[in-house]
């Protein structure tokens, strides 16, 4: 596969997601992506996507400042 913005080529690997809100930072360990080994851009698939959105849902309702969790802990 192909990176869509620089054409390097994709590795899959584990990112560190993170989402800043105006009231916490939410950390996503270990979420699986298609990286780019050239320019280092990020890729999901739909399904991954799709849980990262719920899990940044379910944390967005704690009153934390800052909230790291697993992505394979939270997905499970």
């Amino acid at each position: 596969m192909e990176c869509f913005m620089c054409k390097g080529n994709l590795e899959i690997k584990k990112v560190n997601y993170v989402v800043d809100l105006d009231s916490t930072i939410i950390i996503i360990k270990g979420v699986p992506a298609k990286v780019c080994a050239q320019c280092g851009e990020q890729y999901f698939e739909d399904e991954t996507a799709e849980n990262i959105d719920k899990i940044v849902n379910q944390l967005k309702k704690l009153s934390t400042e800052v909230t790291i969790v697993n992505y394979s802990e939270k997905v499970a």
